[in-house]
């Protein structure tokens, strides 16, 4: 039991470390306009899915692309708390999130 813990400890620290969740454009701004906006996730070793979901104020809407990656549209100005649920080969779940700030054009 110890070394299955330690297994799945080594597998969230090694893969958190790795992983991250990002915008396609870093530096631009996103504005609830109807515009999409890619968001993608580090390939991770190990990983078996990619699960997203979105949170916040500005009712995000995901359009899918692939497993690691999404494009996300926005209806109204606030925020959004994007999140990547990866599921690794060993079953351990792991989140990763991304916050962005929506404005007004």
């Amino acid at each position: 039991m110890k070394k299955l813990l330690f297994v799945l400890f080594l597998t969230f620290a090694c893969s958190s470390l790795y992983a991250q969740v990002h915008k396609n454009q870093p530096g631009d701004t996103c504005y609830s306009n109807g515009d999409s906006y890619g968001v993608y996730i580090d390939d991770i070793p190990g990983a078996v899915s990619y699960d997203w979901s979105v949170d916040g104020t500005s009712q995000a809407t995901i359009w899918p692309g692939w497993d690691t990656a999404i494009d996300l549209t926005f209806s109204h100005r606030g925020y959004c708390v994007v999140t990547c649920m990866v599921t690794m080969s060993n079953s351990a779940v792991v989140p990763y999130t991304l916050y962005i700030d929506v404005y007004d054009e």
